[in-house]
């Protein structure tokens, strides 16, 4: 199968690779093509800022490279061949080997202007198109999981382009499916985006697509709404390289960690981790440190300034299974909205398969891997501090970690992907 992979930036893999990256990396690795394309434009830039200058130089410069094959030894195969295929270049006639290409064209990063999303749908459509003829690929899939780009599903493959979306009676074998969105978030909700245009976004993702895939309960009820062959396929966990935590030396622990029990947290310190939260869990137990692994995209100047917390930054995807072997237990301590409800954090299933017991908030997807001595899932602040404080002063044995992690076996991104396929398939 050929598919046309619409997402964030691939390079983002190297610390934090989404479900999108792993599912990307899986669908080659089963034997499949995939052009990733790059896409943006879900908030206008800020010329005053340097991250924002940064990221447009570099979509600029990379844009105008063509596609770049990614090296198989990256996404788990054999060395091949990698490069740029240069914008003079001719079709591809090499066959039908499995490979990942990435693309990142040019948007005007204006999303508030209907006229502009419409035209950058229409753009990115048409270069997707001319780079997939040229790659060699056949009627591929269209997987979508940026909503400001709807507009590219529209009319994808030479369908209707007016009325392309399959009613809610239809059955999902009704048509061969050509068209994905894959929705693995409330995106009206991010306080950082327009929330009437997000909302209208991804509505029109779900009017364009033959199938919609969402990662959590909350989400496939959203989206069953409107849309007639919705199926639920929730994160997944690349387990051979978290199971790895298990049986790391005493002396591979990394020197940013301090001596004494840790209280860990990793992912982006954003406006859905509720901050109280972490400080009273420091504040409780002042002879532990808390230690939050990630980028911080709001203030955090409380958690800077409390003694025994400890904010080191990312750190490289390869690594992490170092870190999570000397947590005594690990943290999700999101405030519970409409945002979260609806997330499922792979965070989790990552420290699972590492054998690190896990407290959350009320989150609805890690409610269903709330069995001790695993999972806590608080019921408010008071019953966090109480459950995290239990779990430093009772750690898990080796045995019952080792447990904890082989309840993750089934849950590896091989698995997810197929199911996505046999979904695409119309075998789901």
């Amino acid at each position: 199968m050929d598919v046309v992979m619409v997402a964030n930036a691939w390079g983002a893999a190297q610390d934090n690779p989404t479900s999108k990256h792993q599912i990307a990396r899986e669908l080659v690795r089963a034997g499949h093509r995939v052009l990733w394309v790059e896409g943006a434009g879900m908030r206008r830039p800020s010329l005053g800022s340097g991250t924002d200058r940064g990221r447009m130089w570099r979509k600029i410069r990379v844009a105008l490279q063509g596609a770049r094959r990614v090296p198989d030894a990256d996404l788990g195969l054999a060395a091949g061949p990698a490069g740029f295929l240069p914008m003079s270049g001719f079709r591809s006639t090499g066959g039908a080997a499995p490979g990942l290409w990435v693309l990142a064209p040019l948007l005007i990063p204006l999303p508030a202007l209907g006229v502009v999303r419409r035209f950058n749908g229409w753009l990115f459509r048409w270069i997707a198109c001319g780079w997939t003829w040229r790659l060699g690929f056949r009627d591929p899939v269209l997987i979508n999981y940026v909503p400001v780009l709807a507009g590219m599903m529209k009319g994808w493959g030479g369908r209707d382009a007016v009325n392309d979306r399959p009613p809610l009676a239809d059955p999902p074998s009704a048509r061969p499916v050509r068209t994905v969105y894959h929705c693995v978030d409330r995106w009206d909700q991010f306080g950082m985006y327009d929330q009437a245009m997000m909302e209208e976004m991804d509505r029109q993702c779900r009017a364009h697509a033959d199938l919609v895939i969402a990662s959590s309960s909350e989400l496939e009820a959203h989206c069953r709404r409107d849309h007639g062959n919705v199926h639920g396929v929730s994160h997944g966990v690349n387990f051979e390289h978290f199971e790895r935590a298990l049986s790391l030396p005493l002396e591979a622990r990394p020197v940013e960690l301090p001596d004494g029990p840790v209280i860990g947290f990793i992912g982006l310190l954003s406006e859905w981790v509720d901050q109280e939260l972490i400080l009273a869990v420091a504040r409780a137990r002042p002879d532990a440190y808390v230690i939050l692994i990630g980028k911080a995209d709001v203030a955090i100047d409380r958690l800077q300034s409390e003694p025994n917390i400890r904010v080191i930054g990312p750190r490289p995807y390869a690594d992490l299974p170092y870190y999570v072997a000397q947590f005594s237990v690990g943290l999700i301590p999101f405030v519970v909205s409409e945002l979260t409800r609806a997330v499922n954090p792979i965070k989790l299933r990552e420290m699972l398969a590492a054998g690190c017991p896990v407290v959350s908030t009320a989150l609805p997807e890690v409610a269903r891997f709330a069995s001790p001595p695993g999972v806590h899932i608080a019921t408010d602040a008071a019953d966090f501090v109480a459950a995290v404080t239990r779990r430093v002063e009772q750690p898990l044995s080796l045995d019952e970690r080792r447990a904890l992690s082989d309840s993750m076996r089934g849950e590896t991104w091989a698995v997810k992907t197929r199911d996505i396929v046999a979904l695409i398939e119309g075998k789901g």
